[in-house]
Protein backbone atom coordinates (compact mmCIF):
# COMPACT_ATOMS: atom_id res chain seq x y z
CA UNK A 1 0.00 0.00 0.00
CA UNK A 2 1.52 3.67 -1.26
CA UNK A 3 1.50 6.36 1.53
CA UNK A 4 3.38 8.86 3.40
CA UNK A 5 3.63 10.64 6.51
CA UNK A 6 3.32 14.22 8.05
CA UNK A 7 4.77 15.25 11.00
CA UNK A 8 5.08 18.42 12.90
CA UNK A 9 3.44 20.69 15.75
CA UNK A 10 -0.39 22.74 15.21
CA UNK A 11 0.79 24.30 11.76
CA UNK A 12 0.89 20.55 10.34
CA UNK A 13 -2.04 19.44 12.66
CA UNK A 14 -4.28 22.32 11.03
CA UNK A 15 -5.08 23.55 14.48
CA UNK A 16 -7.86 26.01 13.88
CA UNK A 17 -8.68 25.08 10.58
CA UNK A 18 -11.28 22.55 9.41
CA UNK A 19 -8.93 19.12 8.93
CA UNK A 20 -9.59 19.37 4.86
CA UNK A 21 -7.95 22.53 4.69
CA UNK A 22 -4.72 21.56 6.29
CA UNK A 23 -1.65 21.60 3.63
CA UNK A 24 -1.39 17.91 4.48
CA UNK A 25 -4.94 16.53 3.29
CA UNK A 26 -4.10 19.12 0.10
CA UNK A 27 -0.63 17.32 -0.35
CA UNK A 28 -3.45 13.74 -0.15
CA UNK A 29 -5.44 15.27 -2.46
CA UNK A 30 -2.54 15.77 -5.09
CA UNK A 31 -1.08 12.74 -4.50
CA UNK A 32 -4.08 10.98 -4.73
CA UNK A 33 -3.12 8.12 -1.85
CA UNK A 34 -2.92 8.33 1.83
CA UNK A 35 -0.79 10.57 4.17
CA UNK A 36 -0.72 10.32 7.32
CA UNK A 37 -0.51 13.18 9.23
CA UNK A 38 0.70 12.57 13.30
CA UNK A 39 1.47 15.83 14.11
CA UNK A 40 1.28 16.89 17.67
CA UNK A 41 -0.47 20.66 18.84
CA UNK A 42 2.99 21.78 21.02
CA UNK A 43 4.73 19.34 19.71
CA UNK A 44 9.25 19.78 20.03
CA UNK A 45 11.63 18.01 17.72
CA UNK A 46 11.91 15.24 20.02
CA UNK A 47 8.07 14.45 19.10
CA UNK A 48 8.79 14.25 15.37
CA UNK A 49 11.75 12.36 15.74
CA UNK A 50 9.96 10.02 17.56
CA UNK A 51 7.38 9.63 15.18
CA UNK A 52 10.36 8.91 12.48
CA UNK A 53 11.36 6.22 14.36
CA UNK A 54 7.85 4.58 14.74
CA UNK A 55 7.12 5.02 11.00
CA UNK A 56 10.57 3.18 10.05
CA UNK A 57 10.14 0.62 12.29
CA UNK A 58 6.24 -0.11 10.29
CA UNK A 59 5.71 -3.24 8.07
CA UNK A 60 5.58 -1.01 5.15
CA UNK A 61 7.63 1.80 4.48
CA UNK A 62 6.31 5.59 3.69
CA UNK A 63 6.87 6.29 0.46
CA UNK A 64 8.11 9.79 1.50
CA UNK A 65 8.22 11.78 5.19
CA UNK A 66 7.29 15.37 5.54
CA UNK A 67 9.10 16.43 8.63
CA UNK A 68 7.58 20.12 9.77
CA UNK A 69 10.38 21.16 12.74
CA UNK A 70 9.27 22.92 15.37
CA UNK A 71 10.65 26.10 16.58
CA UNK A 72 13.76 24.65 18.54
CA UNK A 73 13.09 26.95 21.64
CA UNK A 74 10.68 24.24 22.93
CA UNK A 75 11.28 21.42 25.41
CA UNK A 76 9.50 18.76 27.20
CA UNK A 77 10.63 18.82 31.14
CA UNK A 78 9.06 16.46 33.52
CA UNK A 79 7.58 18.45 36.93
CA UNK A 80 6.13 15.71 39.80
CA UNK A 81 6.02 12.84 37.58
CA UNK A 82 4.15 15.08 34.88
CA UNK A 83 5.25 15.79 31.58
CA UNK A 84 4.39 19.51 30.76
CA UNK A 85 5.62 21.29 27.28
CA UNK A 86 7.46 24.44 27.52
CA UNK A 87 8.10 27.00 25.04
CA UNK A 88 9.89 30.78 25.02
CA UNK A 89 5.53 31.98 26.13
CA UNK A 90 5.16 29.23 29.11
CA UNK A 91 8.14 28.15 31.04
CA UNK A 92 9.35 27.48 34.44
CA UNK A 93 12.62 28.89 36.32
CA UNK A 94 14.32 25.97 34.70
CA UNK A 95 13.95 26.60 30.99
CA UNK A 96 14.68 30.18 31.61
CA UNK A 97 18.00 29.47 33.35
CA UNK A 98 18.68 27.32 30.23
CA UNK A 99 17.93 30.02 27.80
CA UNK A 100 20.32 32.10 29.98
CA UNK A 101 23.04 30.04 29.59
CA UNK A 102 22.78 29.69 26.26
CA UNK A 103 20.74 29.33 22.98
CA UNK A 104 22.87 26.42 22.57
CA UNK A 105 20.82 24.39 24.98
CA UNK A 106 17.92 24.00 22.59
CA UNK A 107 19.77 24.30 19.33
CA UNK A 108 22.01 21.59 20.20
CA UNK A 109 18.72 18.76 20.84
CA UNK A 110 16.63 20.56 18.12
CA UNK A 111 20.00 19.73 15.31
CA UNK A 112 20.62 16.04 16.63
CA UNK A 113 17.11 15.14 16.36
CA UNK A 114 16.80 16.34 12.83
CA UNK A 115 20.28 14.91 11.99
CA UNK A 116 19.27 11.05 13.75
CA UNK A 117 15.86 11.36 11.52
CA UNK A 118 17.40 12.21 8.33
CA UNK A 119 20.30 9.27 8.63
CA UNK A 120 17.78 6.57 9.57
CA UNK A 121 15.54 7.83 6.83
CA UNK A 122 18.70 7.81 4.90
CA UNK A 123 19.56 4.01 5.47
CA UNK A 124 16.13 2.77 5.34
CA UNK A 125 15.59 4.15 1.43
CA UNK A 126 12.63 7.06 2.54
CA UNK A 127 12.77 10.36 1.13
CA UNK A 128 12.79 12.79 3.80
CA UNK A 129 11.70 17.17 3.17
CA UNK A 130 12.64 18.48 5.93
CA UNK A 131 10.97 21.80 6.62
CA UNK A 132 10.54 24.55 8.93
CA UNK A 133 8.02 27.63 8.74
CA UNK A 134 10.66 30.10 9.78
CA UNK A 135 14.13 30.92 9.76
CA UNK A 136 17.33 29.91 12.02
CA UNK A 137 20.21 31.72 11.94
CA UNK A 138 23.01 30.57 9.06
CA UNK A 139 25.13 28.93 11.65
CA UNK A 140 22.67 26.30 12.00
CA UNK A 141 22.12 25.85 8.05
CA UNK A 142 25.87 25.14 7.43
CA UNK A 143 25.85 22.76 10.40
CA UNK A 144 23.24 20.52 8.44
CA UNK A 145 24.70 21.32 5.07
CA UNK A 146 27.83 19.17 6.49
CA UNK A 147 25.12 16.41 7.45
CA UNK A 148 23.85 16.95 3.57
CA UNK A 149 20.26 18.32 5.27
CA UNK A 150 18.79 21.03 3.42
CA UNK A 151 15.85 22.72 5.72
CA UNK A 152 13.35 24.26 3.68
CA UNK A 153 12.58 27.60 5.42
CA UNK A 154 10.64 30.79 4.81
CA UNK A 155 13.66 33.11 2.60
CA UNK A 156 11.26 36.01 1.92
CA UNK A 157 12.27 35.12 -1.83
CA UNK A 158 9.43 34.48 -4.64
CA UNK A 159 8.30 30.82 -4.46
CA UNK A 160 10.94 29.86 -1.09
CA UNK A 161 8.95 31.66 1.73
CA UNK A 162 5.96 30.40 3.72
CA UNK A 163 2.73 32.43 3.92
CA UNK A 164 1.56 33.57 7.47
CA UNK A 165 -1.18 35.11 9.11
CA UNK A 166 -3.69 34.74 12.10
CA UNK A 167 -6.45 33.91 10.16
CA UNK A 168 -7.39 30.53 11.17
CA UNK A 169 -11.08 30.00 13.10
CA UNK A 170 -8.87 30.30 15.97
CA UNK A 171 -7.24 33.46 15.44
CA UNK A 172 -4.44 32.31 16.12
CA UNK A 173 -3.20 29.81 13.77
CA UNK A 174 -2.75 30.34 9.79
CA UNK A 175 -5.21 30.35 7.49
CA UNK A 176 -6.57 28.00 4.83
CA UNK A 177 -5.21 30.93 2.19
CA UNK A 178 -1.44 29.82 4.09
CA UNK A 179 -2.29 25.76 3.80
CA UNK A 180 -2.47 26.01 0.41
CA UNK A 181 0.37 28.18 -0.25
CA UNK A 182 2.00 25.60 1.56
CA UNK A 183 0.99 22.77 -0.26
CA UNK A 184 1.58 24.44 -3.31
CA UNK A 185 5.41 24.69 -2.12
CA UNK A 186 6.14 21.81 -0.91
CA UNK A 187 4.14 19.84 -4.26
CA UNK A 188 7.42 21.56 -5.84
CA UNK A 189 10.38 20.31 -3.25
CA UNK A 190 8.54 16.86 -3.04
CA UNK A 191 8.75 16.22 -6.92
CA UNK A 192 12.28 17.55 -6.83
CA UNK A 193 13.21 15.20 -4.16
CA UNK A 194 11.34 11.74 -4.84
CA UNK A 195 10.98 11.46 -8.35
Amino acid sequence: MTYAIALGCSHTAGTGNNPLECYVNLLEKHYKFPINNYSIPGANSTDVLIKIIAAIKATTSPKFIVAQWPNPFRKQVWINGQLNLQNINSCDESFNLLVKNGDENFYEPWLQSIVTANLLCQLSQIPIVNIMLENIDLVYHKRLQQENIHLHVDEKLPGKTWMFDNAAQDQLHHSPQCHQQWAERLIGILNEHTT
